[in-house]
């Protein structure tokens, strides 16, 4: 006999995760953790929850219900097409072989810089989805940090009047300098850390700002000042990638309050809009450990489930950066409470 479970009882994550694995069956965690809401650290302590009441268990990082639970059938909505992300890029796309071949000898994620890729079929989804909201066509835009390399799918489109790529990693900014001359596209980058103050050659100068920033709020609120001081006047935009698997929804409140103190207003977000398929598979590099591998086990990991929501904000006056001189900061611009899949330093014996 099934179960009765009043989800009242449970919390919004539970019962998520509850409903599930009652639904699918039992599920990797990197798929349990991508069917519900709370960052990493959360999603551990509600699966402990679950555990502490016997209504779950937990193999080789795969989770089953302990018994059968009486649970509402799923209302079946989503496009399977898209992924339910409203854009979809054919596999014929002519727009989508350009891309490729232009990426074909793109360099390799360094872990070390915590660097991990969407694929290209994706970058032409933000592609269109910038396209749409009007902030391609003759704008001029800056990426701080872009191992995505949606800059060459944006200069690609030959719709932009200019793409700069700042990075901390010179082999991005070879390849990008690279690809610009190749296609004769108005693409170049320039190396760049963004614990530096903007070069005043690029203060006031762009219409849009686009990063994947470290999501530590000490870190985002960083890069975030970068793009406000490269942003020249009210209706200039923002695009950023944001996760939920490193940052709570207390997180997310406090990014709003710096959004709205340097003059943006958040006018779209797209959820699970872009997916790095570098965490599909456990991550083994020597002298790097990372928490959520260390809590959950390997076993679980083989799922899309690193996936970020691609935000969009705009400026509704002059924006104003929290931060515009160069700062000291260390570990902390990277690592905090909630970052179970940012890489460390392996614990030494």
């Amino acid at each position: 006999m099934d179960t009765l479970i009043d989800p009242r009882q449970l919390g919004r994550s539970e019962r998520q995760m509850v409903f599930a694995l009652a639904s699918r069956g039992p599920l990797g965690w990197g798929a349990l953790l991508d069917a519900q809401d709370a960052c990493i650290a959360e999603f551990v302590a509600a699966l402990e929850r679950l555990r502490a009441i016997g209504l779950v268990a937990v193999t080789d990082g795969h989770v089953r219900l302990t018994r059968p639970v009486a649970a509402p059938v799923p209302v079946a909505c989503a496009c399977t097409a898209c992924d339910s992300r409203g854009y979809l890029a054919a596999e014929d796309a002519p727009e989508l072989a350009a891309l490729r071949a232009a990426l074909a000898d793109r360099p390799a994620p360094n872990f070390a810089f915590d660097q991990g890729a969407i694929p290209a079929e994706e970058s032409l989804l933000r592609v269109a989805a910038m396209q749409d909201r009007g902030d391609l066509w003759g704008q001029s835009v800056l990426f701080v940090g872009d191992f995505d390399l949606t800059s060459v799918a944006l200069a690609l489109t030959r719709q932009a009047e200019r793409i700069v790529v700042l990075d901390i990693d010179h082999r991005v900014v070879d390849f990008v300098n690279a690809v610009g001359r190749r296609y004769g596209l108005p693409l170049s980058g320039r190396t760049f850390d963004v614990r530096a103050a903007l070069p005043d050659d690029l203060r006031r100068s762009f219409d849009v700002f686009v990063c994947d920033p470290v999501e530590t709020l000490p870190g985002i609120r960083l890069y975030l000042s970068r793009g406000a001081a490269a942003l020249r006047a009210e209706g200039s935009a923002v695009w950023l990638g944001l996760t939920t698997v490193e940052a709570s929804r207390r997180k997310w409140f406090d990014i709003q309050q710096v959004l709205a103190q340097m003059g943006f207003v958040v006018t779209d977000i797209r959820r699970r809009f872009s997916g790095y398929p570098d965490h599909d598979a456990p991550l083994e590099v020597a002298g790097l450990q990372w928490p959520v591998l260390s809590e959950l086990g390997a076993g679980g990991a083989n799922h899309r489930w690193y996936t970020a929501s691609f935000l969009r904000a705009e400026a509704i006056q002059l924006p104003q950066p929290a931060v515009d001189d160069a700062v000291e900061m260390g570990e902390e611009l990277y690592l905090d409470d909630e970052a179970w899949a940012t890489p460390r330093a392996a614990a030494t014996s």
